[in-house]
């Protein structure tokens, strides 16, 4: 029974709570969202003490007071655990449901804290706990969260028509993928590796669809982010490109496969297409570790 009421009760704080965190997210104001917070601490002090007084909880005055706050720890704690809405692609408003867990929960907790001594020792050093646990797992969450989200992303580029690939050749190392996606000339996976001693080099993976060498030497990836000055396109034999620009930076361009290649770096296009000629395949995972 002292379980139920305080569910009951916990449950009605965190309706109210989840709708001020929804107006909160709704209204997108810097301001207003830290009064909407200081609300979300508040409010469920008189809420909770009526509710309590109503259902005649036992000390109900310690419930009334024990309740907002492990409410207010046990919802601060959860929402740095659950998934990102913002990696993940889900409404923001989903969140909200945490506050009601919260609500409810925490209320639970006050129930059994009330009861005597021991168990309020016992509740406290859980929900201490918790807060602890949620702020030493964050970060390796969140890096998790981020791979994940990478790789979904990466299979959906390649869902598109960008086949996995990757230079292997001796000397370089990856140290950087990303995903870009330009309005005007479609999606395309940055590739850039390093080697010591050297300028970096960047490989970019379109699908082979996107143009053709020739067209992609005159207007380099990504659109309007290249200049035109001392700029000459000339053919290396089996329709493979390169492109020399007056600031001495060399592109190569080429098919292979299924993907449209574009190599850039202050390097020889001989070196450009030993890079092209060492593809593999390359799994999402993989990226996702870069």
């Amino acid at each position: 029974m002292r379980s139920l009421r305080g569910a009951v009760v916990g449950l009605a704080v965190g309706v109210v709570v989840a709708l001020i965190y929804a107006h909160a997210i709704a209204l997108k104001h810097e301001i207003g969202t830290i009064l909407h917070h200081m609300l979300m601490f508040v409010v469920p002090f008189p809420i909770g003490a009526a509710g309590a007084a109503l259902l005649r909880m036992q000390r109900w005055g310690v419930v009334a007071i024990a309740g907002p706050i492990a409410t207010s720890v046990l919802g601060t704690a959860l929402m740095q655990v659950i998934p990102d809405f913002r990696l993940f692609g889900f409404d923001e408003m989903w969140t909200t449901g945490v506050w009601v867990a919260a609500g409810v929960l925490g209320y639970v907790a006050a129930a059994w804290w009330a009861r005597d001594r021991w168990v309020a020792i016992t509740v406290t050093g859980l929900l201490l706990s918790a807060h602890v646990i949620s702020e030493q797992v964050l970060d390796q969450l969140n890096e998790w969260e981020e791979v994940l989200a990478f790789q979904q992303e990466v299979v959906a580029f390649q869902r598109s028509g960008i086949p996995l690939l990757a230079p292997e050749i001796p000397g370089y190392t990856m140290r950087r993928a990303e995903l870009w996606n330009s309005e005007e000339a479609g999606p395309a996976i940055l590739l850039e590796y390093t080697r010591p001693g050297r300028m970096d080099v960047q490989v970019l993976l379109r699908r082979s669809s996107a143009s053709t060498p020739r067209a992609a030497c005159g207007s380099p990836y990504p659109p309007r982010t290249w200049g035109t000055n001392g700029v000459s396109c000339t053919p290396a034999g089996g329709d493979r490109w390169i492109r020399k620009d007056s600031y001495k930076e060399a592109a190569v361009f080429a098919w292979e496969g299924t993907a449209l290649i574009q190599a850039v770096g202050m390097t020889t296009p001989r070196e450009l297409f030993a890079l092209l000629d060492s593809l593999r395949p390359i799994t999402a995972t993989q990226l996702a570790r870069v």
